[in-house]
């Protein structure tokens, strides 16, 4: 495609524009045919080559969004201009700006969408105001980018998220201290993500629809994004607003979201709820998350049964850590803690006393803490698929509920009240099976009886298994503010740090 060197259709088709379009703003611009002899100058020469040449100088600029490189890629193959007309740059142009706008007012920073150099490069346009330093070839081929680039940033980041938060989360830190260990994932949730169809129909909405309808439907649709951006808007403090910012991104992110009967965790509130809608039903308790240093990953999973008076087999990375380098022979330890040492191959059990460190780090033993009282998993626990061997589960410690800092466990999620969560999930919570689950942990029957022994002395410690049918949804999210009943928000601090990455990200656009 070539440009006439000499384009005086686009000059005067482009001067009656700014005269429509600034004549509420400005009613001193009018274009005198006498002034179009003055036009006939090098300055005012439009080349599609000189274009191009500013259209892939802009291509260096270095990434900062994903949607970046669609647009690269793009203008990497000479595709056809999207904005520049025969009557200068396209009015959707502008469209597109009142959009961005809006944005700008919900926590993206106005940088990102490059919104003072476009709205200065229009300027230049639509009044000819062009220079040595900012010719008219280069203030084109300027804009042509940075509008197709804000347009694709807006749209993959209203629809998916500014944030790929694979990205952002999975890399914050290792699994240990080696130069080639993996990253800790922290972040497993399957999320949608933008791709070249999406960019291309990106494309389509811009050339051929209707540009305005189609940026508004990339909105996400769920009440909470709507509720955080109010909050963003009437927020009085820089705090409030940063805290709202990161938390419009996180429902930006197009996640599968509970509904039904289902539990949601908020690592972040360290709280939980289960909800049954359709009985209109609602559970809440607290929670003990994993530590700083053993954060509890975000997933989505389902909660298939409950365990009755579960083993607890230590984890090697705590044996690792923890107990072979400080409590290797020690019998009083082990006593103390009823911990069991048994060969994984033979599954015989091995006195304390002669096993070393060594032996318990070569991988061939396993340490087993015995069930019942005592046990640092309570007496049940809730098994759900997921590839990090954490599990929602009761606690010997109950004082941890009483602390406002309840980070404080090794990655799995204690929970307040394992057996209100028991009876919450059974599809048909029938006296019977309920009774089973009090006995089995040492709780009288629903009518207050207990079952007899032979000899009188104490139940046994029972084990034994309860699914839940249809396994009940689990959504382990991240939440640092919350709507409540009303205009009233629940605040939460920011244990695991993720605010401020969100908002790095954000602010580095």
């Amino acid at each position: 495609m070539k440009f006439l060197r000499l384009f005086f259709p686009l000059l005067f088709c482009g001067a009656s524009l700014v005269a429509c379009h600034e004549k509420k703003t400005n009613d001193n611009v009018h274009i005198r045919m006498e002034d179009l002899a003055g036009w006939n100058r090098k300055e005012y020469s439009l080349s599609s080559r000189k274009i191009r040449e500013a259209i892939e100088q802009s291509r260096t600029r270095r990434p900062r969004m994903y949607a970046d490189s669609y647009v690269r890629d793009y203008y990497a193959s000479h595709a056809p201009f999207l904005w520049i007309t025969r009557s200068g740059i396209d009015e959707r142009a502008d469209t597109l700006l009142g959009r961005l706008r809006q944005e700008v007012q919900a926590g993206i920073p106005e940088s990102a969408f490059h919104i003072a150099e476009i709205q200065e490069n229009l300027a230049r346009i639509r009044t000819l105001d062009f220079d040595k330093r900012h010719d008219i070839n280069t203030v084109y081929g300027e804009t042509e980018y940075l509008l197709t680039q804000a347009l694709a940033r807006y749209a993959c980041g209203q629809r998916f998220g500014y944030v790929r938060p694979e990205t952002a989360l999975n890399r914050l830190e290792k699994t240990d201290t080696t130069e080639n260990a993996p990253f800790r994932q922290l972040y497993a949730i399957r999320t949608e993500h933008a791709d070249k169809a999406f960019f291309h129909q990106v494309l389509a909405a811009q050339k051929d629809g209707d540009m305005g309808r189609f940026l508004q439907s990339l909105h996400p649709d769920n009440a909470l994004y709507h509720s955080f951006v109010r909050a963003y808007r009437q927020a009085q403090s820089p705090e409030r607003r940063r805290k709202a910012a990161a938390n419009i991104e996180r429902c930006r992110w197009r996640t599968p979201r509970p509904e039904g009967k289902y539990v949601w965790v908020n690592l972040a509130g360290a709280c939980l709820r289960a909800v049954d809608e359709k009985e209109g039903l609602a559970l809440d308790m607290k929670i003990c998350i994993g530590s700083p240093g053993q954060k509890t990953p975000m997933l989505h999973s389902q909660i298939e049964r409950v365990d009755m008076n579960p083993y607890w087999n230590i984890p090697y990375s705590i044996v690792k850590r923890e107990i072979a380098p400080r409590h290797a022979g020690d019998e009083a330890y082990f006593s103390r803690n009823r911990y069991r040492i048994l060969d994984k191959e033979t599954g015989e059990e091995l006195p304390p006393a002669k096993v070393t460190a060594a032996m318990l780090t070569s991988g061939n033993y396993r340490v087993r803490q015995d069930n019942g009282d005592g046990n640092s998993l309570g007496r049940l626990i809730f098994r759900f698929p997921n590839d990090f061997s954490i599990f929602l589960h009761d606690t010997n410690n109950k004082r941890a509920f009483q602390r406002r800092d309840r980070a404080i466990s090794h990655g799995c999620i204690r929970v307040e009240k394992p057996l209100e969560l028991a009876v919450f999930l059974l599809d048909d919570p029938d006296d019977r099976t309920v009774d089973r689950i009090r006995e089995a942990i040492g709780l009288p029957r629903l009518d207050g009886t207990r079952p007899e022994t032979p000899d009188g002395g104490p139940q046994p410690v029972k084990t034994g298994v309860q699914r839940f049918k249809p396994p009940v949804p689990l959504f382990i999210e991240y939440y640092t503010l919350y709507p409540l009943s009303g205009d009233s928000w629940e605040e939460y601090p920011d244990p695991y740090g993720y605010d401020e990455v969100l908002l790095k990200n954000l602010e580095g656009l």
